[in-house]
């Protein structure tokens, strides 16, 4: 076990309407060297399981440790190979339930290509030794941008970017064969020894390799996402599972985008009840702007969109409610005097769309190999990770609590 608590306090109150001051404490981080794409999960417990990929030669090895009590777990190896599809973007994820692990997921390459891998998924019930799959085409095609959640003390839900209608159309970045051959959304709940239950079609055209969100709310499920239209226009949307099946996928917000290629930059979503708040990127007219959008009906409407970004965002946005009536969102935010870096940014947003306080979590590489920072509840507040680039080129994830 490692004590967590360092002596290093960085006090940050700005903007603070509420006139409360607000501290990043550093944390330790139980990460070894060559560690990167962090990813955080919150469970029902308050437990917090923090995921990374430490690379050495060819071979990439999957880790996690939980944190209870202000002390991180010894760190746990879920699998490790020299053959995994390992992207900035498109990273694996550990989640859990009742304080303990329950699922991961990385990205298998296979024969037919540099864009062919299928979605992994393994379990703690078997000490993460079986693996499944949960697509069944077998196409060499891209499978993943993978979201997992708890659904219930004995399954799971996956949902996933599947690129099975892509097949013979030109591959990763191709829009030329229309949305008949576009990238797919498509979601699986499986139970803990690795059975799918019940396999579904979310949205049949979406943008080709942006993150997506899950989450599951008072009565059912939401999924987020990056659609695509004919006209490409490429907007957030969500889906709702009520009922036993996924609605007819809505947009969030009209920002008519259009882009015809794939801009990075998935939502992220956090529910409290049937309070939902979705965050995203978008660039819409040429500029670029980060929003919040809040709905009270799990989905069934938005409100308007808040504005949150300072003029320079690049994205990579993060939301997790801190009360009933607060959020945080995060972001990275270029640095204009050294375009080269960005910072690490987040404000706290009332329910009401009320701005009230914005810090700054750490400096950091603006390219992509500083992946997407997170963030997640932590004992009423917020515990936040990213990976820090070198000079060197190699990088160490870094941990912090606000206060």
């Amino acid at each position: 076990m490692r004590p967590l608590i360092l002596s290093i306090f960085l006090l940050i109150a700005i903007n603070c309407s509420s006139n409360k001051e607000y501290s990043v404490k550093e944390f330790t981080s139980p990460s070894g060297e060559n560690a990167s794409l962090p990813r955080l999960f919150t469970d029902n417990t308050g437990t917090v399981f923090l995921s990374w990929v430490e690379s050495k030669g060819d071979t990439s090895s999957l880790f996690y440790s939980s944190l209870n009590d202000d002390q991180w777990s010894k760190p746990k190896l879920i699998a490790k190979s020299d053959s995994w599809f390992v992207n900035w973007a498109d990273f694996p994820s550990v989640i859990g339930k009742d304080g303990k692990a329950v699922a991961a997921h990385w990205l298998q390459k296979v024969p037919g290509g540099t864009y062919a891998y299928n979605v992994n998924i393994a379990g703690s019930a078997n000490d993460w030794e079986n693996v499944l799959t949960p697509h069944k085409d077998n196409t060499p095609t891209e499978h993943g941008f993978v979201s997992l959640t708890p659904a219930s003390d004995s399954t799971f839900l996956s949902i996933w970017l599947d690129g099975r209608n892509t097949a013979g159309s030109g591959g990763h970045d191709s829009h030329t064969s229309g949305l008949s051959s576009a990238m797919t959304l498509r979601s699986a709940f499986i139970n803990n020894d690795l059975k799918i239950e019940e396999s579904f079609l979310i949205d049949a055209s979406v943008c080709d390799c942006c993150g997506t969100a899950a989450v599951k709310t008072k009565n059912g499920f939401i999924a987020a996402y990056r659609d695509r239209t004919e006209d490409e226009i490429r907007d957030i949307y969500i889906s709702r599972f009520m009922n036993g099946k996924w609605e007819k996928p809505v947009s969030v917000h009209d920002d008519n985008w259009e882009i015809a290629a794939c801009p990075v930059n998935g939502p992220a979503i956090a529910a409290q009840g049937q309070t939902l708040a979705i965050a995203w990127y978008t660039g819409a007219g040429d500029t670029s702007r980060v929003k919040l959008a809040f709905s009270n009906d799990e989905g069934k409407s938005f409100e308007t969109p808040v504005l949150l970004d300072n003029g320079n965002p690049l994205g990579r946005v993060d939301v997790e409610f801190i009360s009933n009536n607060e959020v945080l969102v995060s972001w990275m935010e270029r640095n204009m005097e050294n375009r080269s870096k960005a910072f690490f940014v987040a404000k706290r947003i009332t329910t009401d769309g009320e701005i009230q306080n914005e810090f700054e979590f750490s400096l950091m590489e603006s390219s992509r190999k500083s992946g997407f920072p997170q963030i997640s509840s932590y004992k009423k507040s917020i515990i936040a990770a990213w990976a820090d680039v070198s000079d060197q080129n190699s990088s160490k994830i870094k941990v912090a609590i606000l206060e």
